[in-house]
């Protein structure tokens, strides 16, 4: 009889069952130690580059026609919201404003008159001494006479309005930073006289990967470094649209207390309310990267989706989870362990 020869599929099959036996057998447990996930999250401060740019940057223009008399500031100078900057000539708004008034004491005059014939109108009528018509006319010439006076009042306005603005001032505290004015030129409605840069209100502009964005609004340790100084700043506004170019949130913040100069550059600091996974901690099996956790004296490898090589990563799992943070280089998923305490 013909002594039975096993398959090559057989013999794999029976080979790799030996080798299992082999080693369920005699693969030792591997030495690790292990501590709680919550205890071994670490703080990560992220940053990003931002500069520090006024709040307003304003080309100051006449509203006036007239001749600039004198410039009372230059580049350079600092100056307080209201205060006068140029001076413009102000014979003609002077002139107008004389012409307006005096108008206004003629009209109150002729109103007076107008009253008078008015009532003398009305005692009249009541004897039949003049006619209904004549009453009207009288009325109605007193009426256009206040209608005349309330358009004179708006007129005194516009020239005082127009004496007013021969007094160029700052709108807020300022910086000079450029000088187009000349004292003996012309100015008209439009022309350029200064540049100014608001100081009073800098804001710290920057832009921020989306990832990091959304939790912006509940950090409480906003900081801005440049120079080797730290500023405390807070949340202004965050955009909700994603620039197309760089793919990144723009975001603007005040300064608490002291601000510093505009147009310095630096980067925004803050450090992420949740704890991550230290690098350390974070190992690659195959093409996935994450941390072994001890599973009844089993390592069981749990995959981070987001981790990245040489980053610390977020964990979502529970504080209490045991976590190998040593002995973990050699681990398999599924290995046997022998917990070691420190």
């Amino acid at each position: 009889m013909k002594k039975y020869q096993p398959g090559v599929a057989c013999k794999i099959a029976l080979l790799s069952a030996l080798i299992m036996c082999f080693r369920t057998g005699l693969a030792e447990p591997v030495s690790v130690s292990v501590e709680r996930l919550g205890d071994l999250r670490v703080a990560r401060e992220l940053r990003a580059p931002a500069t520090v740019i006024s709040a307003n940057r304003a080309v100051i223009t006449s509203e006036v026609t007239a001749l600039i008399d004198k410039v009372l500031v230059d580049v350079g100078a600092s100056v307080r919201k209201g205060a006068i900057l140029i001076r413009l000539n102000d014979d003609n708004a002077r002139l107008f404003l004389s012409q307006a008034r005096a108008t206004l004491e003629s009209l109150d005059a002729k109103i007076v008159q107008a009253n008078h014939r008015l009532a003398k109108a009305e005692e009249l009528l009541v004897k039949s001494f003049i006619s209904d018509d004549e009453l009207i006319d009288r009325q109605t010439v007193a009426t256009v006479l206040q209608a005349d006076r309330q358009g004179q009042l708006v007129a005194i306005q516009i020239a005082e309005l127009a004496l007013a603005r021969t007094r160029i001032r700052a709108p807020f505290d300022a910086t000079v930073v450029q000088r187009q004015a000349q004292v003996g030129n012309f100015a008209q409605p439009g022309t350029q006289l200064l540049t100014l840069v608001q100081t009073d209100r800098p804001e710290v502009d920057a832009e921020l990967d989306p990832r990091y964005a959304v939790d912006l609004p509940e950090v409480s340790n906003l900081r801005y470094v440049s120079m080797g100084r730290e500023y405390s700043i807070q949340l202004l506004r965050l955009s909700n649209v994603i620039e197309t170019d760089t793919r990144r949130l723009r975001v603007r913040l005040g300064f608490n207390g002291d601000s510093a100069p505009i147009g310095s550059t630096g980067e925004i600091a803050w450090t992420e309310s949740e704890g991550v996974v230290p690098v350390s901690l974070i190992v690659q099996r195959g093409t996935a990267f994450g941390v072994f956790v001890a599973s009844n004296s089993t390592a069981e490898f749990v995959e981070i989706a987001s981790a990245q090589e040489g980053r610390p990563a977020v964990l979502d799992l529970p504080d209490d989870t045991l976590i190998v943070f040593r002995g973990h280089i050699r681990l398999q998923d599924g290995d046997d362990l022998v917990i070691t305490r420190e």
